[in-house]
C-alpha cells in the first residue's frame, strides 16, 4: 500500500495554505492568520479525498499486522 499518504496529506494541505487566496498568513501575529472561506472549502473537498485513501491505507496495514500474527503462530 501507499507508505507515502501520510506525506501526500501533509503536502496537499502545505499547497493549500501556501496560496494566499485560501491562507492568510499575517507576519504580525499567528492570531491574525486564517484560512479563508474558499481556503476552508479547499480543505474539506481534499479532506474528503484522502479520507477513503486513509481508511484503506489503515484497513490494509491491519490486515497485513493481523496475517503476520497469524503466520507467526501458525509457525509454531
Amino acid at each position: 500500500m501507499n507508505k507515502l499518504l501520510p506525506n501526500q496529506v501533509y503536502a496537499g494541505l502545505f499547497e493549500i495554505i501556501k496560496d494566499s487566496h485560501y491562507y492568510h498568513h499575517s507576519t504580525v501575529s499567528k492570531d491574525y492568520s486564517h484560512l479563508t472561506e474558499e481556503g476552508k472549502d479547499a480543505v474539506i473537498k481534499w479532506l474528503n479525498i484522502m479520507a477513503c485513501e486513509m481508511l484503506e491505507f489503515e484497513r490494509v496495514e491491519l490486515d497485513a499486522r493481523a496475517k503476520k500474527v497469524m503466520w507467526e503462530e501458525l509457525k509454531k
